[in-house]
């Protein structure tokens, strides 16, 4: 039998005890990545790994931009890839291709199955959501190609960043066309929506989204990356991430990231899916591990 066929197996016969009893769990359903740069799946890598890896559920990942404008960080990529990656024309030109190989490596540490590439636009940071549909990327396009996916893939979960008014705005622009690209599907192939973030603070909208009440003003759930596993649980999450981290060498300011953010939080966008919140706490129930509390401290 293959191995992968034989592990689902025995998967399909593990006892999750619920609130409501003794249940047999299955892999997560079908996840899709969204997001904007080739390294933005940090937010959620060491989920990814327990839902891809440990748990045998399908990740796929969809990256809107080319990354081009992480010729600013590449001062230590430099060296390992003998290209002045720092100097603009060099870097804007050359980065596209190394950070397609990049995420596609951290992908492989993460249990991701495919990538899909759009190639917009990456100008500079801004925390203006608007930059980037108002600045070389093809919104339309975007959010057509995401529906597709969904709507082929039959996803049941949606992933990208928590859409905070002060994170960089292709984030919030990402997170923004996944949930518009989620609403344009019928009911019934809708896919819950979670937003991801090393930041426990609560979310407070935008003051042009000051209305939005689609996401769950604090967080729902928490995946704690120091959790120890492994023989004499001598390992950590935390390993896997770094690992993660360490793929995108291109990406100087990324490497600043390592042992930094213990835990991963997540919240649910409401109007994703019909019971949403239901959906979300399905999957919340199969991440669980020992020392990994199922949802806000009480």
């Amino acid at each position: 039998m293959n191995l992968r066929l034989f592990r689902k197996a025995q998967l399909a016969f593990i006892c999750v005890f619920l609130s409501t009893g003794c249940v047999f769990a299955q892999p997560p359903g079908k996840t899709l990545i969204v997001v904007a740069h080739p390294d933005d799946e940090y937010y959620f890598a060491a989920t990814v790994y327990r839902m891809a890896v440990e748990l045998g559920g399908r990740v796929d990942e969809f990256i809107i931009t080319n990354g081009e404008g992480g010729f600013r960080y590449s001062t230590l990529g430099e060296p390992y890839y003998r290209k002045s990656l720092t100097v603009e024309a060099i870097g804007r030109k050359e980065l596209p291709a190394i950070r397609r190989k990049e995420a596609i490596n951290a992908g492989k540490v993460l249990g991701i199955q495919k990538h899909f590439f759009l190639g917009q636009k990456d100008e500079r940071f801004t925390t203006d959501e608007e930059e980037g549909p108002n600045h070389g990327w093809n919104s339309a396009l975007i959010t057509a190609r995401i529906a597709t996916l969904l709507k082929r893939g039959h996803y049941k979960y949606v992933f990208s960043v928590l859409p905070r008014s002060t994170t960089h705005g292709h984030h919030q622009a990402a997170t923004a066309l996944a949930a518009h690209a989620i609403q344009t599907l019928p009911d019934n192939l809708r896919p819950v929506l979670l937003g991801f973030d090393t930041d426990a603070d609560d979310y407070v909208p935008s003051p042009q989204a000051e209305k939005d009440e689609r996401w769950t003003s604090s967080y729902a759930y928490t995946f704690d990356r120091t959790t120890a596993f492994g023989f004499h649980n001598s390992l950590t999450y935390q390993i896997v991430v770094d690992w993660m981290i360490a793929e995108h060498k291109s990406q100087g300011l990324l490497q600043t990231m390592v042992n930094k953010d213990p835990k991963e939080y997540m919240w649910v966008d409401l109007e994703s899916a019909l019971e949403a919140q239901a959906g979300a706490s399905l999957l919340f129930h199969l991440l669980r591990t020992d020392g990994v509390h199922d949802g806000k401290p009480q």
